[in-house]
């Protein structure tokens, strides 16, 4: 009885598992908040003028495509900083949709190298694609903090 109890056990496991990699291979992405936020805190430019090494913005920045495609950045300090284009004043907010897939190299003021990469990757389609998708985003937000 314990052999029998041990196979049904060890194919009930299989199974699950098996419906598991089926959901998240075909299942729709999460339709929750598409951005990505950022805040520079107050005293940002002292402490980069001190040479104090500072993560504000990570570089690269990974966003997708109609999942996570939208870049907010808000400026709590009482210095204007410079992302890419974008001139962002003390206290002020700036959003930047990303319709369209690509990699993206923009001056920073808050890197010491001075420059902000972006990977804008494409929706992953369904199958094995948005499986590899969904393994690396939980892989991602096993070692970090922030969403990908």
């Amino acid at each position: 009885m314990t052999r029998r109890l041990a196979v049904l056990v060890a194919a009930a496991v299989v199974t699950l598992t098996l419906a598991a990699g089926a959901w998240a291979a075909f299942a729709p992405l999460a339709t929750g908040s598409r951005e990505l936020t950022f805040v520079i805190p107050l005293g940002t430019a002292s402490r980069l003028k001190e040479g104090t090494p500072l993560t504000v913005l990570p570089s690269p920045i990974h966003l997708t495509v109609g999942v996570r495609d939208v870049l907010v950045i808000t400026n709590d300090d009482e210095v204007v900083h410079q992302v890419g284009p974008i001139i962002l004043g003390p206290r002020q907010t700036y959003r930047i949709p990303f319709r369209r897939p690509g990699r993206f190299q923009y001056a920073c003021s808050l890197h010491a190298t001075g420059t902000l990469t972006l990977f804008i990757d494409a929706e992953p389609a369904a199958g094995l694609e948005r499986l590899r998708w969904r393994l690396d985003d939980w892989k991602f937000h096993g070692r970090q903090q922030l969403p990908r």
